[in-house]
């Protein structure tokens, strides 16, 4: 087993979301972690990667992944049966750790305060036939700035096929995030 790390580049404003409501500040707001930097949780990586992967042995690079690829990385998939029954499925082998800004940005951006810098407030309206806003459409969503975020796999199989199952898995994600079909999220993913 080893580690691989990867980047995260954004090209576009992007969002993942929290969860949570601002209040009167927005309506939707950014993941952040507790030195109010934004991150990106390993498990929705894992979820986006492993739905490629899935997709890759359906296709004609099937040959080139390895017969367990999905399966030792990601775990196993409960039949509807074993859902019912509450069996143990095997999990995969590898971690996928949260994607953060890399130390030095993120301590440089600690110590002069400039969190805010990060983000910016988009807002949008309902219209009516005529063009005028409809009342209480107005929604606000907190969005991140084009940045670049690193993570890292724990625990992955060892073997060039495997390296190469998950480099063709990330050549799959263009996009991560809320409203990616409006433009936001666009993004490259690549191993470092």
């Amino acid at each position: 087993m080893s580690d691989i790390s990867y980047k995260i580049e954004f090209h576009s404003n992007w969002h993942i979301g929290s969860g949570l409501s601002g209040n009167s500040y927005a309506d939707l707001l950014v993941l952040k972690n507790n030195d109010h930097l934004p991150i990106i949780p390993g498990k929705t990586l894992k979820g986006l990667l492993r739905e490629a992967a899935e997709f890759l042995t359906h296709s004609p690079l099937k040959n080139e992944l390895p017969d367990d690829f999905v399966k030792s990385i990601f775990g196993a998939v409960p039949s509807e049966e074993e859902k019912e029954l509450e069996y143990a499925i095997p999990e995969g082998i590898s971690f996928f750790d949260n994607a953060n800004l890399s130390e030095e940005v993120a301590n440089f951006i600690k110590s002069n305060k400039n969190q805010n810098v990060l983000y910016k407030m988009i807002s949008s309206t309902a219209l009516d036939k005529e063009g005028i806003a409809v009342n209480n459409s107005l929604r606000q969503i907190e969005v991140c700035v084009p940045l670049t975020l690193y993570g890292s796999i724990y625990h992955f199989p060892e073997g060039e096929n495997y390296l190469k199952g998950i480099a063709y898995c990330f050549s799959f994600i263009k996009r991560l995030g809320l409203q990616r079909n409006r433009g936001f999220g666009n993004c490259t993913l690549k191993l470092l």
